[in-house]
């Protein structure tokens, strides 16, 4: 089944393959179900009265911008991490110990990060308008946080031998690259989505019938 193919500026439709380039207008067609709703879509919606503010209007799922493409990154990348060497045992044997060897035995409090980056993928995906990519900013921050407040504890209380057995460790970089990523991830989620002001403004009719859009453009700034 072919595609239809829409000028971004004017929108006159073109059958997939008939041309790459809008006659009228020079610019590259684009497939129409990627395009935004064009000004005459949203007049029609106004004058209807079913408006759908800019921050709740459905996103492509392929849209990445606002800090969900970069979330999404982040939160695989942490959970690779969690496989990654944390600690270097020297003594009493010579060993590469990931988060995952250490929460298996007696730090079981470690799967918390990990699981913080696993439900943090499904959470961002799933969140396909700018307001409720906004919403689960809190969430997401603790989530990122979990595992730079764990890497904190691991850094303040190190293990330590006994009388019989001597204990000689070093830090991997796991545990560093960690607590990195889970920073950024932080930053990255207290700015999900990013401003509402800076959306595409809806037109509207002024006194004298002409459409237009809320804009500055001609006013006076102080």
């Amino acid at each position: 089944m072919a595609h239809l193919l829409a000028c971004p500026f004017c929108r006159e439709l073109f059958p997939e393959g008939e041309t790459e380039r809008c006659p009228e207008c020079g610019v590259d067609l684009r497939n129409m179900a990627s395009l935004p709703p064009s000004l005459d879509a949203l007049a029609e919606e106004i004058e209807a009265g079913e408006v759908t503010p800019p921050e709740h209007r459905q996103r492509r799922w392929n849209a990445f911008d606002r800090g969900r493409g970069a979330l999404l990154l982040l939160s695989l990348l942490g959970l690779a991490l969690f496989f990654s060497p944390w600690v270097e045992m020297l003594k009493p044997d010579i060993a590469s110990i990931s988060a995952f060897d250490l929460a298996r035995g007696r730090a079981g409090w470690l799967w918390g990060g990990a699981v913080g980056w696993f439900v943090m993928l499904p959470l961002v995906w799933t969140r396909n308008t700018v307001f409720k990519l906004r919403g689960v900013r809190i969430i997401c921050a603790l989530f990122a946080s979990l595992t730079l407040g764990e890497v904190g504890m691991m850094l303040s209380l190190p293990p330590h031998g006994s009388r019989y057995v001597s204990v000689e460790f070093s830090w991997g970089w796991g545990i560093f690259a960690s607590a990195l990523v889970s920073l950024v991830a932080v930053i990255v989620a207290a700015r999900l989505g990013g401003r509402i002001d800076d959306l595409p403004a809806l037109p509207y009719t002024d006194e004298k019938g002409r459409r237009r859009r809320e804009s500055s453009t001609g006013e006076t700034l102080h």
